[in-house]
């Protein structure tokens, strides 16, 4: 592989050469932009584009097990997968830089000998000799597509790689921030409750209006918060003092969710727009939402799967039994009047309400 050093040396060997006196002004100027394109060529002409993805994939996948790692201590236990598959993923790395490392020897000797063609073709054209300016030009012009080709042909070799490296970054930092919005929320989880996933919403009240906040899944019910600034105060129609609104608008138990669609609306379908219906006991009939920054399908394919229960086979570790047993543990009577419970019991319900004297029960 040429060193930095070597390909300087081009640069600097056709900088000692002025254009010759026989030439136009014209061609002088093309052949001063050319010395200055083939200077510009020397970092592109080691392929560093290519040394810093592989730089910068390992760097990443270094520091994800320990990212995991705390994700968990945190308390987040679903995804189980992305243990192995950063395991995987450091295995590919090995195998495929090795593989790369190899190629870019190569394909950096190769430019060089092309590089060295350009710069004879330009030392000639510059010192009047018999190579015209639109020959040196054409060797200039054919080594920068080399140099394209040639970047092109060794990220071909990691994209996919790179593709799914940054997939797991993204998957981590999604659950990340999905445990920092739930430590500012205005709401606690239940015993046994554990979050899934949550992202940016507008609750719609009107067609075009309603509460901007957050929406959260868990593996027991749907939830969105109201978290957003308003005005308090305003001097021409700019807002110059402002307060955070942040409470609970709904707390659906996962089973009262009967079902979901999704539709895209606005310019271009840019509205991620989910429609949801509840069960006749839920304190809401439905509700619209507006995702911000969320795929509608991949929203409704999730809480389809909490839903099922299916879930349940991406958890790293089980749910503490003594607690699931408390969870259980139905009434069949109304602990105030005495009264036989008649309603269904579903998936995140935790209180029912007597239908006879009014009294909460806790489940």
């Amino acid at each position: 592989m040429p060193s930095p050093r070597e390909i300087r040396g081009m640069s600097s060997r056709t900088g000692r050469q002025a254009p010759g006196r026989t030439l136009s002004e014209e061609s002088q100027a093309a052949l001063r932009s050319m010395q200055d394109q083939l200077g510009e060529f020397q970092e592109s002409l080691l392929l560093t584009s290519v040394q810093d993805d592989l730089g910068e994939m390992r760097s990443t996948l270094t520091l994800l097990p320990s990212e995991i790692e705390n994700l968990r201590n945190r308390g987040y236990v679903f995804r189980s997968y992305l243990e192995k598959k950063v395991e995987v993923l450091n295995g590919q790395w090995d195998d495929t830089s090795r593989q790369v490392t190899r190629e870019v020897t190569r394909l950096t000797r190769e430019l060089q000998r092309e590089a060295d063609e350009a710069e004879r073709a330009l030392d000639q054209a510059m010192g009047g000799g018999t190579v015209p300016v639109s020959r040196a030009q054409s060797a200039v012009d054919a080594l920068e597509h080399r140099i394209q080709a040639a970047e092109a042909a060794a990220k071909a070799m990691y994209d996919a790689l790179q593709q799914n490296v940054n997939q797991t970054k993204s998957q981590i930092e999604e659950a990340v921030w999905l445990l920092d919005q739930l430590e500012q929320a205005s709401f606690g989880l239940l015993p046994a409750e554990d979050p899934v996933a949550a992202c940016k919403a507008q609750f719609m009240k009107t067609k075009k209006d309603g509460p901007e906040g957050m929406l959260y899944l868990t593996d027991e019910r749907l939830i969105f918060e109201q978290k957003e600034q308003k005005a308090t105060k305003k001097v021409l129609f700019i807002a110059t003092e402002k307060e955070t609104v942040q409470e609970l608008i709904f707390a659906v138990p996962i089973g009262q969710v009967e079902s979901v669609e999704t539709s895209q609306k606005g310019f271009l379908g840019r509205k991620e727009m989910v429609k949801l219906l509840f069960a006749p006991a839920a304190d809401l009939s439905g509700a619209t939402l507006r995702l911000r920054g969320a795929d509608n399908e991949e929203w409704a394919a999730l809480i389809g799967r909490v839903r099922s229960g299916e879930i349940a086979k991406e958890r790293s570790q089980p749910k503490e039994e003594e607690t699931l047993e408390d969870v259980r543990s139905v009434p069949t009577k109304c602990t105030t009047c005495g009264a036989s419970i008649s309603v269904e019991i579903v998936r995140g319900m935790r209180e029912i309400t007597c239908e006879y004297c009014g009294s909460l029960i806790r489940l």
